[in-house]
């Protein structure tokens, strides 16, 4: 008796699901976006799973998705999978039609560290996105003495974002948002505030994309399985969003003349 009263609220809620998505698909369709998946391993098979799915399901409904992954020979398993949930993924090195141009180093056995990039050419991205592709990066590069150099993923996806001036830069990581010095996730905050608690220099790739004209920053929860389509197309954030200095100023003060109980995080 109550197997279909069950079914039908299910498809309600599905259907609503669905139509509250259609505003952020809307906006979102033909924009750029950056993804810097920083775990080293696939780890949790869901999240795994996850987020291959997710990927295609992006690509297909509109967007112009990038994937910086640093996971080796993973990079080529995260193709697989999005290609098997219905996607068209590719992978590349920032080697390959020599996209990615590090500054000059000396010449040396073992690449130096803290080489950057100095120039990005998106020709190669750019043909793979009128094809319908998504690209999924390996962060490797070749330095002027020829030498092939591994190059800090963050750097990479943040110079990509900037070069693209790409709509968002979503960066997936093995914790919950940023912190403040007590431990709490901090939800919403401008770019001066991300690189106030990143003292470390850790927020400072993103804070510069920021700086460059990318629309807005989320550091998301890799681990949680939907992470990128709720962080996509739904309201229901749990991460961090950080954005330029001046928007987020606007948006506190609206947040908090809209709702006076809310407290903004953001100056």
């Amino acid at each position: 008796m109550d197997a279909a009263p069950s079914l039908n609220a299910l498809g309600r809620e599905q259907a609503r699901v669905l139509a509250e998505a259609l505003p952020y698909i809307h906006a979102y369709h033909g924009k750029t976006f950056v993804i810097d998946y920083e775990r080293s391993i696939a780890g949790r098979p869901v999240a795994w799973n996850s987020m291959g799915r997710d990927l295609a399901l992006l690509s297909l409904i509109g967007l112009r998705l990038i994937v910086v992954h640093r996971g080796g020979a993973l990079n080529a398993e995260l193709v697989s999978l999005i290609n098997r949930h219905g996607g068209r993924a590719v992978g590349l090195t920032g080697v390959d039609g020599g996209f990615l141009k590090l500054g000059a180093a000396p010449m040396r056995e073992h690449c130096p560290a803290g080489i950057e990039i100095t120039g990005v050419d998106a020709t190669l991205l750019q043909m793979h996105f009128a094809r319908g592709f998504l690209p999924v990066i390996r962060p490797l590069a070749s330095a002027p003495d020829g030498q092939v150099c591994p190059v800090d993923g963050g750097q990479v996806a943040a110079a990509i974002a900037a070069h693209l001036r790409a709509s968002k830069l979503i960066i997936m990581r093995d914790s919950a948002g940023l912190e403040d010095a007590e431990g709490h996730v901090v939800h919403r905050l401008s770019a001066a505030e991300a690189e106030a608690l990143g003292a470390d220099h850790s927020n400072a790739n993103f804070v510069r994309a920021l700086r460059s004209g990318v629309g807005a920053v989320h550091v998301v929860d890799a681990r949680r399985p939907d992470v990128l389509l709720l962080e996509v197309l739904t309201c229901e954030s749990r991460g961090s969003l950080v954005l330029p200095d001046g928007i987020a100023g606007v948006v506190a003060r609206s947040a908090q003349y809209l709702s006076p109980d809310e407290r903004g995080d953001e100056t």
